[in-house]
Protein backbone atom coordinates (compact mmCIF):
# COMPACT_ATOMS: atom_id res chain seq x y z
CA UNK A 1 0.00 0.00 0.00
CA UNK A 2 2.47 2.36 0.94
CA UNK A 3 4.79 1.94 -1.99
CA UNK A 4 1.59 2.84 -4.51
CA UNK A 5 0.82 5.67 -2.22
CA UNK A 6 4.53 6.75 -2.90
CA UNK A 7 4.24 6.44 -6.84
CA UNK A 8 0.65 8.49 -6.99
CA UNK A 9 1.28 10.99 -4.20
CA UNK A 10 3.84 14.17 -4.32
CA UNK A 11 6.60 13.62 -1.72
CA UNK A 12 5.69 16.27 0.55
CA UNK A 13 2.44 14.63 1.62
CA UNK A 14 2.62 12.70 4.89
CA UNK A 15 0.73 9.35 5.15
CA UNK A 16 -0.11 6.78 8.13
CA UNK A 17 -2.46 4.00 8.55
CA UNK A 18 -5.33 5.21 10.97
CA UNK A 19 -7.08 2.66 13.43
CA UNK A 20 -7.48 -1.08 13.34
CA UNK A 21 -4.29 -1.26 10.01
CA UNK A 22 -2.16 1.30 12.90
CA UNK A 23 -3.26 -1.28 15.46
CA UNK A 24 -2.11 -4.10 13.53
CA UNK A 25 1.12 -2.60 12.38
CA UNK A 26 1.63 -1.90 15.69
CA UNK A 27 0.60 -5.31 17.29
CA UNK A 28 2.74 -7.17 14.25
CA UNK A 29 6.45 -5.02 14.58
CA UNK A 30 6.55 -7.02 18.51
CA UNK A 31 6.02 -10.42 16.78
CA UNK A 32 9.90 -10.76 15.89
CA UNK A 33 11.00 -10.35 19.24
CA UNK A 34 8.53 -11.84 20.87
CA UNK A 35 9.99 -14.58 19.05
CA UNK A 36 13.46 -14.82 20.17
CA UNK A 37 12.54 -14.16 23.52
CA UNK A 38 10.45 -17.49 23.29
CA UNK A 39 13.31 -19.43 21.84
CA UNK A 40 15.34 -17.96 24.55
CA UNK A 41 12.76 -19.28 27.32
CA UNK A 42 12.84 -22.53 25.29
CA UNK A 43 16.71 -23.04 25.86
CA UNK A 44 16.90 -22.20 29.17
CA UNK A 45 14.14 -24.48 30.17
CA UNK A 46 15.71 -27.28 28.44
CA UNK A 47 18.95 -26.60 29.68
CA UNK A 48 17.61 -27.18 32.93
CA UNK A 49 15.46 -30.25 32.08
CA UNK A 50 18.65 -31.84 30.45
CA UNK A 51 21.20 -30.55 32.77
CA UNK A 52 23.27 -29.64 29.61
CA UNK A 53 23.84 -26.65 27.46
CA UNK A 54 24.54 -28.59 24.19
CA UNK A 55 20.75 -31.27 24.05
CA UNK A 56 18.86 -27.79 24.05
CA UNK A 57 21.01 -26.33 20.93
CA UNK A 58 20.63 -29.55 19.56
CA UNK A 59 16.91 -29.53 19.71
CA UNK A 60 17.15 -26.04 18.81
CA UNK A 61 18.63 -26.45 15.75
CA UNK A 62 16.32 -27.68 13.39
CA UNK A 63 14.29 -24.59 13.99
CA UNK A 64 15.84 -22.49 11.30
CA UNK A 65 15.07 -24.64 8.38
CA UNK A 66 11.64 -25.22 9.46
CA UNK A 67 11.63 -21.29 9.72
CA UNK A 68 12.91 -21.12 6.03
CA UNK A 69 10.78 -23.74 4.88
CA UNK A 70 7.68 -21.87 6.14
CA UNK A 71 8.80 -18.73 4.47
CA UNK A 72 9.91 -20.12 0.92
CA UNK A 73 6.36 -22.10 1.22
CA UNK A 74 4.41 -18.82 1.55
CA UNK A 75 6.61 -17.68 -1.32
CA UNK A 76 5.86 -20.66 -3.33
CA UNK A 77 2.14 -19.91 -3.14
CA UNK A 78 2.21 -16.24 -3.26
CA UNK A 79 1.26 -16.03 -0.01
CA UNK A 80 1.99 -12.78 2.77
CA UNK A 81 3.47 -12.69 5.92
CA UNK A 82 0.17 -12.00 7.79
CA UNK A 83 -1.10 -12.52 11.31
CA UNK A 84 -2.09 -16.19 10.42
CA UNK A 85 0.89 -17.41 8.49
CA UNK A 86 2.86 -16.03 11.83
CA UNK A 87 0.50 -18.42 14.39
CA UNK A 88 1.24 -21.13 11.50
CA UNK A 89 5.21 -20.69 11.74
CA UNK A 90 5.04 -21.03 15.78
CA UNK A 91 2.60 -24.00 15.70
CA UNK A 92 5.88 -25.19 12.90
CA UNK A 93 8.38 -24.38 15.57
CA UNK A 94 6.32 -26.40 18.54
CA UNK A 95 6.19 -29.07 16.38
CA UNK A 96 9.84 -29.33 15.28
CA UNK A 97 10.78 -29.04 18.51
CA UNK A 98 8.34 -31.75 20.23
CA UNK A 99 9.87 -33.97 17.24
CA UNK A 100 13.50 -33.09 18.44
CA UNK A 101 12.56 -33.69 22.14
CA UNK A 102 11.23 -37.12 21.68
CA UNK A 103 14.41 -38.21 19.01
CA UNK A 104 16.74 -36.68 22.28
CA UNK A 105 15.15 -38.93 24.69
CA UNK A 106 14.87 -42.38 22.84
CA UNK A 107 18.59 -41.69 22.16
CA UNK A 108 19.50 -41.20 25.82
CA UNK A 109 17.80 -44.06 26.79
CA UNK A 110 19.35 -45.95 24.40
CA UNK A 111 22.43 -44.61 25.32
CA UNK A 112 21.57 -45.27 28.91
CA UNK A 113 20.19 -48.70 28.41
CA UNK A 114 21.80 -50.12 25.60
CA UNK A 115 25.29 -49.00 26.19
CA UNK A 116 25.01 -47.55 21.97
CA UNK A 117 27.08 -44.43 20.76
CA UNK A 118 25.60 -41.12 20.66
CA UNK A 119 26.20 -41.77 16.92
CA UNK A 120 24.38 -44.92 16.87
CA UNK A 121 21.73 -43.69 19.04
CA UNK A 122 20.53 -40.61 17.60
CA UNK A 123 20.26 -42.57 14.19
CA UNK A 124 18.22 -45.25 16.02
CA UNK A 125 15.83 -42.34 17.24
CA UNK A 126 15.50 -40.95 14.02
CA UNK A 127 14.42 -44.10 11.87
CA UNK A 128 12.75 -46.02 14.90
CA UNK A 129 9.00 -45.58 16.02
CA UNK A 130 9.00 -48.07 19.09
CA UNK A 131 11.08 -47.28 22.57
CA UNK A 132 14.29 -49.46 22.80
CA UNK A 133 13.86 -52.92 24.64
Amino acid sequence: MEQEAAKVLPANVTRTFQGTAQAFQASFAGLGLLLLAAVIVIYIVLGILYESFVHPITILSGLPSAGVGALLTLTLFHQELNLYSFVGIIMLIGIVKKNAIMMIDFALEAERKEGKSPEESIIRARWSGSAPS
